[in-house]
């Protein structure tokens, strides 16, 4: 991996992004130059870690299915979650656990890389790298740069996964939990009109189980059974769309069955933001004007609009854009917008 390539991933992690577009651009950029076969780039749940949405290539639905199933909730969410807080944000989870070796050998996959992306205590995200013949697939330099690279990645993700909330569309009026039951098997056996809506939104990209059950619910399903004490258990997470919204996902075991067996039930709700907009004026002291032309901006008007609203010049609009970002502690109309909208909106979720 060369200091160009480094270089290059940099950019794209300042470039602006929104969270699909960067996990593609990224995962296409150095998967070739380290011989990967297939890659999976998942965002997380920063507050519980869980996969929130993935996004792969090269990725089989019975590899899929396998991870999330016997992997994910057994070793791997462990692993993702624990390395980097031991400070190793690089590992293979085929020298560190048994049954990933055993299902990566089963796909024809002989190596394998995690990446954790960790940022202000937080994980944002995991990427992973897959290779089909038996080289490593990544020598010692190799990893070095990725080391170095794992904070901008990390960063850039973060402020991604911020834009995503900053610009995903208004939860709509007529929005209705949506309910889905899955029975031991993890096989849909019932699906409300709200509920397939949803799912919709929360599909995959690169990879799409036949029925169309996202990886996200699937592991946060399946981390339940590996860990359940008694039938009344609950596990929540998030869960992200592809319009950039985000829901709020909870599974909990039904009561047994006369076999013993317990069905899964689990419900997806889109998360409504609570604006608080009005005050961010006054936490960053912005003046009267510097308020109309944040609102402005948020809005999405552009600057010749926004000046012929005022009565005022582009330039001028400009320079309380300027002050506006200086006071807030950003740089530029995305940065800003992100910046207000994480500070502005809550996603709350129940431990």
């Amino acid at each position: 991996m060369t200091v160009m390539s480094l270089r290059a991933v940099q950019r794209l992690c300042c470039a602006g992004l929104d969270s699909v577009s960067l996990r593609r651009a990224v995962a296409e950029r150095l998967a070739p130059e380290l011989g990967s076969d297939a890659w999976s780039f998942s965002t997380c749940d920063p507050d519980t870690g869980l996969m929130a949405h993935t996004v792969s290539e090269g990725l089989t639905p019975w590899l899929a299915r396998q991870y999330v199933e016997r992997l994910y909730p057994y070793e791997v969410a462990r692993l993702s979650i624990d390395m980097p807080r031991n400070g190793a944000n690089l590992f293979s989870a085929l020298a560190l656990a048994r049954e990933s070796r055993e299902a990566l050998l089963a796909s024809g996959l002989f190596d394998q890389l995690n990446v954790s992306l960790v940022s202000r205590g937080r994980l944002w995200g995991t990427f992973c790298l897959m290779r089909g013949d038996r080289s490593p697939i990544a020598g010692a330099h190799t990893r070095t740069v990725l080391r170095r690279l794992v904070p901008h990645l990390a960063r850039g993700l973060r402020e991604a996964v911020t834009l995503d909330r900053a610009l995903a569309p208004d939860v709509p009026t007529d929005a209705t939990p949506g309910v889905l039951v899955l029975d031991t098997r993890n096989t849909p056996t019932l699906l409300t009109a709200a509920a397939r809506r949803w799912l919709e939104d929360l599909a995959d990209v690169g990879c799409r189980l036949d029925d169309g059950v996202p990886l996200a619910i699937l592991a946060l399903v399946s981390l339940l059974r590996a860990d359940r004490s008694d039938v009344t258990g609950t596990r929540r997470t998030r869960a992200r769309g592809q319009s950039g919204r985000w829901y709020a996902v909870s599974a909990s075991l039904a009561e047994p069955d006369a076999s013993g067996e317990c069905a899964t039930t689990v419900i997806v709700e889109p998360i409504v933001a609570r604006p608080v907009a009005p005050a961010l004026g006054w936490r960053y002291d912005l003046s009267a004007r510097e308020r109309e032309v944040v609102a402005a901006v948020v809005r999405g008007e552009p600057t010749k609009c926004i000046a012929a609203q005022l009565g005022i010049s582009p330039y001028t609009v400009a320079e309380h854009l300027d002050r506006a970002c200086a006071k807030v502690g950003v740089r530029g109309r995305k940065a800003l917008v992100a910046k207000l909208f994480l500070d502005g909106r809550a996603l709350p979720v129940s431990a």
